[in-house]
């Protein structure tokens, strides 16, 4: 807490009303290997922790560990992000980071982002809670459609109701078990991969200029010696990257 009470309150001296947030990455320690443990329940435990405390504070927060240490999208994966989001999210986080992350984050895949976006719009949903008023509790409609036989399927304001409360994952397998067989037993990356496809082929983002491009390019070059001339990346795994980049899926060869 010192660590971060401290320079706030130097910057507020220096400039004040100037805009902070706080980010907790603490991670814990596998300790057959030394290496920090993303995905940890531990950890979301501290972020819980952390997130009550700056709450009270009145100082938004981000947390910055919701990627697991899976090194594919699988089952592990899929259950260490997402009980953590749901935590930060529950404890009061402002910001969680998580779309795409895998292997400690030590890389990335478009299809674990979209993935990520379900899951992000289910924890954005919990949040929403239960809306409890007039209309959404619909007392007179009850009474109008009585007990069975009658139903609400029919109905104005289960039209538009149900798809204000409910959240439709838009990569989730929700077909019934005859409609999964007779469209090809797709799973959820399945469609994922399908919608990362249908994404790359239409989105246009603002293409950066030549010069900005240049200078990207330069920038990783300059990290890619850098590690090279300092041993950490060795010539075989540097020439694995001139091949990646040299592919024409670059940078989802």
């Amino acid at each position: 807490n010192a660590n971060l009470i401290g320079p706030i309150v130097l910057l507020q001296l220096v400039s004040p009303g100037a805009r902070v947030f706080v980010n907790d990455f603490t991670l814990s320690q596998n300790m057959r290997t030394g290496a920090p443990g993303f995905g940890d329940i531990v950890v979301s435990l501290h972020a819980a922790a952390f997130n009550q405390v700056w709450r009270r504070y009145g100082i938004p927060r981000c947390n910055g560990a919701a990627i697991p240490v899976a090194k594919r999208i699988d089952f592990q994966g899929g259950y260490e992000r997402a009980i953590s989001s749901l935590l930060f999210a529950l404890s009061g986080a402002n910001f969680i980071l998580l779309h795409g992350g895998i292997s400690s984050e030590l890389t990335h895949h478009p299809v674990q982002a979209i993935l990520d976006d379900d899951l992000a719009g289910m924890v954005g949903r919990f949040l929403e809670g239960i809306t409890i008023n007039d209309e959404t509790l619909a007392i007179e409609l009850i009474e109008q459609v009585g007990p069975i036989p009658g139903h609400f399927l029919n109905r104005e304001h289960t039209r538009k109701w149900w798809q204000r409360e409910q959240f439709v994952p838009r990569s989730a397998d929700r077909l019934t078990y005859p409609e999964w067989i007779n469209t090809g037993k797709k799973g959820c990356l399945d469609y994922a991969r399908q919608r990362m496809d249908e994404i790359l082929a239409t989105h246009r983002p603002t293409p950066l200029t030549p010069g900005q491009e240049e200078d990207v390019e330069r920038i990783l070059e300059e990290a890619r010696q850098y590690y090279k001339e300092k041993g950490l990346i060795s010539d075989e795994e540097m020439a694995t990257y001139r091949k990646s980049m040299e592919s024409p899926n670059y940078p989802y060869g």
